[in-house]
């Protein structure tokens, strides 16, 4: 892969399972994409990650991602984002097991 082709991906395309989980995620039932969100939160928060949400506010333009309209998901995501590759892989993995077996539960 180019440098070019890494510039123009999103930070969870980089690795198929960080995307996939974020994909499954996205994609999920309102009940189960806040429940992931808190996991989210509350598992970065465990494994180190800190984040100054105080920041958002300084920004004027319109968001237009997914998680953006919701102040749970913004915040998910950015805990996702920021902790380390493999913690963030290990989380990834949890989310997809997660979301596939609240899938079979109800299938």
């Amino acid at each position: 892969m180019s440098d070019n082709e890494i510039k123009n991906k999103r930070w969870y395309d980089l690795d198929p399972t960080v995307s996939l989980a974020v994909n499954l995620f996205e994609h999920a039932a309102d009940n189960v994409k806040m429940y992931i969100a808190n996991y989210i939160i509350e598992e970065a928060k465990n494994r180190g990650a800190r984040l100054n949400l105080s920041r958002k506010e300084n920004f004027d333009y319109v968001w237009k991602r997914w998680q953006d309209s919701d102040e749970k998901m913004f915040e998910a995501m950015e805990y996702f984002k920021i902790i380390d590759k493999k913690k963030k892989k290990q989380l990834s993995l949890e989310i997809i097991d997660y979301i596939r077996n609240v899938k079979n539960k109800f299938n």
